[in-house]
């Protein structure tokens, strides 16, 4: 049997459905989110929900304050607003009008179905206590977006005392939630590599004794010594290669070549090491072929944890919303990154969920990929989860 928050969610299917179209349609990179950040405060004006003003042209921070009496809670709920620069192949309806751009990863669904769960939540103020902030978030996709929130002051005053997130996720059916306690997304840094030896002709490398692609080339390779040989494998860990240039003609040994990757952990003690065993390796390679190396490491979001106290309330909201059944656990954390996690480290009381969108016999949904569509049908499911949590958690 539907809950009430669920039938109310389904009642506003159209207005759900409406406001992710017209999102949609005119997607906007990170940190460029203008034209969706008016739209949301023109939606959250409309319904009478007071809005924080911040120091930035991107982004949205609204208020709902309970009126039932109660404890003084402040809840926080997230959606991200940024689309990527991919062309959509797709033939939507709403398919994106901005050349190379398109939300390939829900963005724009998030954003939808918290506008959705705004409305349901004016609507029963009555029934829940303390206060509510709406994140309407920019920048998810650089995971740069939560910083910038922080530092317009959206966790304080009053200061947030739990907070939730949502995205939606193909390894998950339709009408499905999926939950995890604990490290459930890996933390994410980032290091470029430049390597120094000397120009000179390709058909004499002997003359010029110090070549960059060849202490290159092996310094990538033996990059991977780190996970096999230096960490144990039972610890989650990934380092990845994604870039690397050098030379500029086929018989020039160049003077220079660069390399740059990522760096995946679980662990934030073992991810404080691998800097160090990096600039070791990549030293003593470049050493032993009489070349210089330069390490530039950038560390980015932390691992993202969700608090256990907070994930067990909201599984039993999310049983309310598709019954217990439908509610899976997470076997396993993920490599990838979510800068939810920079809440997190704030608002320790948080958790990040996972929304069903793969329907039935369908091909698996693929993510930054031009033919991504997210299932409009799960839009009801999402919104819902997002009012009930508050219901529950705000008494």
């Amino acid at each position: 049997m539907k809950s009430s928050i669920l039938q109310k969610s389904f009642d506003l299917k159209d207005y759900i459905i409406a406001a992710k179209r017209q999102i949609h349609i005119k997607p906007e990179l990170s940190m460029s989110e203008f034209e969706t950040t008016a739209f949301v405060k023109s939606e959250l004006t409309k319904i009478g929900i007071d809005m924080v003003p911040l120091d930035s042209d991107v982004g949205v921070l609204g208020l709902i304050q309970g009126e039932k009496k109660g404890k003084e809670i402040v809840t926080a709920l997230r959606a991200d607003m940024d689309a990527l620069p991919i062309q959509e192949t797709t033939d939507l309806v709403d398919k994106s009008i901005v050349p190379g751009v398109m939300h390939a990863c829900g963005h724009d669904c998030h954003t939808a179905m918290l506008l959705g769960a705004a409305r349901i939540l004016v609507s029963m103020k009555d029934q829940f206590s303390g206060t509510i902030k709406l994140i309407f978030q920019p920048a998810e996709e650089n995971l740069f977006g939560s910083q910038h929130m922080i530092e317009q002051g959206v966790l304080k005053n009053p200061n947030v005392d739990y907070i939730m997130g949502m995205h939606g996720h193909s390894g998950y059916q339709l009408g499905q939630i999926a939950l995890r306690e604990g490290s459930s997304m890996a933390s994410s840094d980032f290091f470029n590599v430049k390597i120094t030896g000397t120009s000179g002709h390709g058909a004499y490398p002997h003359r010029v004794g110090c070549d960059p692609i060849l202490a290159a080339s092996n310094s990538v390779m033996a990059l991977q010594s780190i996970i096999t040989r230096q960490i144990d494998a039972l610890d989650n860990v990934v380092i990845s290669i994604c870039t690397i240039h050098g030379g500029t003609a086929k018989n020039i040994i160049p003077e220079t070549v660069e390399f740059s990757g990522s760096v995946r952990c679980q662990n934030k003690e073992i991810r404080k090491t691998i800097e160090g065993k990096i600039k070791k390796i990549i030293n003593g390679v470049s050493s032993s072929f009489n070349c210089k190396s330069e390490l530039n490491y950038h560390y980015g979001v932390p691992a993202l944890i969700n608090s256990p106290e907070v994930t067990k309330a909201l599984w039993k909201s999310a049983e309310k919303i598709v019954g217990a059944d439908n509610v899976r656990y997470i076997d396993i954390p993920a490599m990838g990154s979510e800068d939810f996690s920079r809440y997190l480290e704030v608002v320790p009381k948080g958790v990040f969920a996972r929304l069903g969108i793969q329907e039935p016999n369908k091909p698996e949904i693929l993510f930054h990929n031009g033919n991504f569509v997210f299932p409009e049908a799960a839009l009801p499911y999402g919104t819902a989860l997002l009012a009930q949590f508050i219901i529950d958690t705000n008494q």
